[in-house]
């Protein structure tokens, strides 16, 4: 089976390879630490109250991350890991002040091979500094966790169990909506496929490129949402 792109990237880490900060959301993070620590933690706010050896939290609890504790960041850095390799976890990187970004350049240019960089955003792509943007991988965030409008999710769910596509298709081409709208799209679809209504590995694959696509680039999300819909 084709892997996803954050098994991927996983994987040449553990192969030893130095991976860019990756951005995920808090679901994600979780996984990750389970998978790589074999912890069973249901979330983030579970895990960040029990010890685990080699992963390191660094929270916003002010609402800004500020240059005082990115110093944190970096000096852990420099030591020397017990557990073979250490992962950070970022939380909310979209609220680092400017010097404070500043201050991570180099450690985000040159991640260390036993140091894997977590980040979490509230936000999308173009909420963080530019400097920092361009050098992490998005894979999610914690905004395509987002509600949708209720009558868009009645098209999908008449599009996949009725047969009937009609609706769906010509609301997308008459409604001009927001980027995190076409964003909630994507998901949604990607939960029906993931759900079993479809096997067909090129679509999967196609649904998460396009959600990796909206996520860290500004491509146009219309005509993303379109490539995808004209696969299924």
């Amino acid at each position: 089976m084709t892997k996803t792109p954050l098994a991927s990237l996983l994987e040449k880490f553990e192969s030893g390879h130095s991976i860019p900060p990756v951005v995920l959301s808090n679901e994600d993070v979780t996984t990750v630490v389970n998978t790589l620590k074999k912890t069973h933690f249901l979330d983030l706010y579970e895990m960040r109250k029990e010890y685990i050896d080699g992963v390191f939290f660094f929270e916003n609890e002010t609402g800004v991350i500020k240059i005082e504790q990115t110093r944190n960041i970096i000096e852990q850095s420099s030591k020397r890991s017990s557990s073979g390799y250490d992962i950070f976890i970022i939380e909310r990187i979209d609220t680092l002040t400017l010097a404070a970004a500043n201050s991570l350049l180099k450690l985000f240019e040159e991640v260390p091979s036993n140091i894997l960089i977590l980040l979490t955003s509230d936000s999308g792509r173009e909420a963080m500094i530019e400097t920092l943007a361009s050098r992490v991988i998005f894979i999610s965030s914690n905004i395509l966790h987002t509600s949708l409008d209720s009558n868009i999710r009645e098209k999908i769910n008449d599009y996949f169990d009725a047969g009937d596509s009609a609706p769906f298709l010509s609301f997308l081409a008459k409604e001009k909506l927001e980027k995190w709208e076409y964003l909630a799209i994507l998901i949604a679809l990607k939960d029906r496929v993931l759900s079993g209504d479809i096997k067909n590995l090129e679509t999967i694959e196609k649904i998460e490129s396009g959600i990796i696509t909206l996520s860290s680039t500004n491509a146009n999300p219309r005509w993303v949402v379109d490539e995808v819909i004209l696969l299924i």
